[in-house]
Parts: structure tokens; C-alpha cells; sequence
């Protein structure tokens, strides 16, 4: 009994308590956790993680039932696209190239990863396309497909930026809001520090196909 009771227990408990509260800006003031605070967060995080994974394995070992198989599995996959959904809009809002928001990207990446090991194990995104969508009171967003290359969008928001296109505090701003909704052909998860980094060094191949793009953009907008 008191196994089952166990595993019965929310699994995203912990994980909600930190993404939701903890590190959510709107909630806490999260200018006062400490760097030793958000190593331990990172770290038990990661140990959280895991053992979600391995409840859903255990739940479903011995499942012979299709329909009971694909509602929880489901249920975890529903439950981390929301904790994604939340951890991308507190990291948004963290102040660029501190600790705060180096673990908020880390934390990020972690349950991108999960969804990847569930969607790898149980194939998930063919099944329930609405796990694809994020919500946000009556906005949809979602993940935006982009045919440029990770280095070839941060050259068109660097230019952004620059010619002061778009307005923000900082080029570290305008990637960590902007990046977690983008992917591109070989990459379904963009780390905008990444992106950012690849501004130091731009190769002219990568120039020349942003100018082409960009090109393409105001022969559509002067034929309109």
C-alpha cells in the first residue's frame, strides 16, 4: 500500500514549486537567491528529472493496454510542456550573463532533454499535437520554423539590434526572449547563448545567405 501511495505521488511536484515560484520573477523576488542556492536547485533538478523519467518507465512497463499507455504517457509529456512553457518566460525575464540566468537556460535545456528521451522512447509528438502548443492565457505560441541557420538568425537580430529595429536592454535580452520559441533544421532547441557567442565570429557564407534573405524581404514588401 504504501508503495503505491508512493508511486502515486505527483512526480513534477518539486519541479513545479521551483519553476512556478521559486524562480519565477513574477512570484519571488529572485534577485536574492544566492549562486550556492542555484547550484543546488540546478543539481537536485537534474535528480528530479530523472526520476520522472524513470516513474513514467516503471508506470508503463506493464502496460499492455494502448489507450491506458498513451494517456500517461501523456500526462507526463502535457505536465513538462508546461513546466517548458513557464521555465522559457522566467528565463526571459532574468537579467543578462548573470548566474540567475545561466540556470534558468540549464534547467531548460534539462526538460528539452526529457521531452526528447520521452519522445524518442514513446514516440509522443505524432500523438497529441496540442503538446506542441503553448499557452498563454488567450495567446497561442508556439515553436517557430526557420529555414536560416542558428549563426544566420543571430547575424539578422544582431543587425536588429544594432540599427536599434528592435529596442531591448541588451542583444543578450532580445535572444533569450526570442530564441526558446525558434528552431531550425538541425536544431529544435537553441541555446541563445550559443547564438549570442556565434555573433563574435561571423562567417561571410553566413552573411551572404542573411543578405540574400533579407533581400527576398523587401522584394516581397515592395510588391505588395
Amino acid at each position: 500500500m504504501e508503495k503505491a501511495l508512493i508511486i502515486n505521488n505527483y512526480p513534477y511536484a518539486w519541479l513545479d514549486e521551483i519553476i512556478e515560484i521559486t524562480l519565477n520573477p513574477q512570484q519571488t523576488d529572485v534577485s536574492g537567491i544566492k549562486v550556492d542556492q542555484l547550484k543546488l536547485i540546478e543539481t537536485r533538478f537534474q535528480k528530479e528529472l530523472r526520476e520522472v523519467f524513470r516513474q513514467l518507465k516503471a508506470g508503463t512497463f506493464f502496460l499492455f493496454s494502448s489507450k491506458k499507455l498513451d494517456t500517461i504517457i501523456t500526462h507526463y509529456y502535457d505536465a513538462l510542456v508546461t513546466l517548458e512553457r513557464q521555465a522559457m518566460f522566467n528565463l526571459a525575464a532574468y537579467a543578462s550573463d548573470q548566474p540567475l540566468a545561466i540556470t534558468g537556460e540549464n534547467l531548460l535545456i534539462a526538460i528539452q532533454e526529457l521531452k526528447s528521451a520521452i519522445t524518442k522512447r514513446y514516440g509522443v509528438s505524432g500523438k497529441n499535437s496540442r503538446n506542441e502548443v503553448i499557452l498563454s492565457g488567450s495567446n497561442v505560441l508556439s515553436k517557430i520554423f526557420c529555414k536560416l541557420s542558428v549563426d544566420q538568425i543571430g547575424i539578422i537580430l544582431k543587425a536588429a539590434d544594432d540599427t536599434r529595429l528592435i529596442i531591448a536592454s541588451s542583444l543578450s535580452l532580445i535572444f533569450r526572449s526570442l530564441v526558446p520559441f525558434l528552431s531550425t533544421e538541425n536544431a529544435k532547441s537553441i541555446s541563445w547563448n550559443s547564438m549570442r557567442k556565434s555573433t563574435y565570429h561571423m562567417e561571410q557564407h553566413d552573411k551572404d545567405i542573411a543578405i540574400e534573405a533579407l533581400e527576398k524581404l523587401i522584394t516581397k514588401i515592395r510588391n505588395y
